[in-house]
């Protein structure tokens, strides 16, 4: 009789010891899912790393390169005969030099061609005006020591500096500027440069300068550089 008894105790030992084995066993089951989970959760929160942008900058009057070696011709018009080499105006540098046969004809050509495309457009021709053809030679002129800008080389705005020249209360005024290489020759530089100011479309200010019907008064003034770099400004006021 001690002896069953002894055996039922330790039998019932047993059972309570395989039961705790097994509940056990069942917590290690249940948490290796979370422990999986977890990690997962981790790795979709990890940050992925943010590539480098590349900001590209527009040139405001790019030079282009001509696939023809021949230069654009434009139908004649009446080229302007007075045109000044420098004008009124702030001249750090010194006076601009006189103009040379070529930068009198690549002004001429490029008044004409202004005109022409304001024409095929239905839109009178802009007049001369030997002020701000002055003016406009002494701006290029100074950027060429100052660097490629509208407010060079006092800070003063374009506006102001036509202003300055004697056409205060004017309701419109604009400016254009540009640089361009002699390719394959001077005039195929400055054509194709001045064309892309015209192919920006309605939003482009070069373009809204070049099409507007509130300024009907222009100068163009070209310096040519040592390296044979062709710098103008288009001044324009009402």
């Amino acid at each position: 009789m001690a002896k069953r008894f002894q055996f039922l105790i330790g039998l019932l030992i047993m059972v309570l010891l395989a039961g705790c084995g097994s509940q056990k066993n069942a917590q290690n089951t249940q948490s290796q899912p979370l422990t999986s989970d977890s990690v997962h959760i981790v790795q979709e929160q990890r940050p992925t790393p943010t590539p480098q942008l590349s900001i590209l900058t527009h040139v405001t009057t790019p030079t282009l390169t001509p696939t023809s070696t021949k230069s654009p011709s434009i139908p004649p018009s009446s080229p302007p005969k007075n045109i000044s080499s420098s004008g009124s105006g702030p001249a750090p540098y010194g006076p601009p030099p006189p103009l040379t046969t070529e930068e009198t004809q690549l002004t001429q050509q490029l008044f004409a061609l202004i005109n022409h495309d304001r024409a095929v457009r239905g839109l009178y021709a802009f007049t001369w005006n030997t002020i701000l053809a002055g003016g406009a030679r002494l701006h290029s002129w100074n950027m060429v020591h100052c660097g490629f800008s509208h407010t060079c080389p006092d800070g003063l705005n374009q506006c102001t500096r036509i202003a300055n020249e004697g056409f205060a209360g004017f309701s419109d005024c604009g400016e254009n500027i540009g640089l361009a290489g002699p390719y394959p020759n001077a005039w195929a530089g400055v054509y194709s440069v001045q064309e892309s100011m015209m192919n920006e479309g309605p939003t482009g200010w070069h373009f809204i300068h070049l099409t507007s019907t509130t300024l009907h008064r222009i100068g163009v003034g070209i310096f040519v550089d040592s390296s044979g770099m062709i710098w103008f400004t288009e001044d324009m006021v009402s």
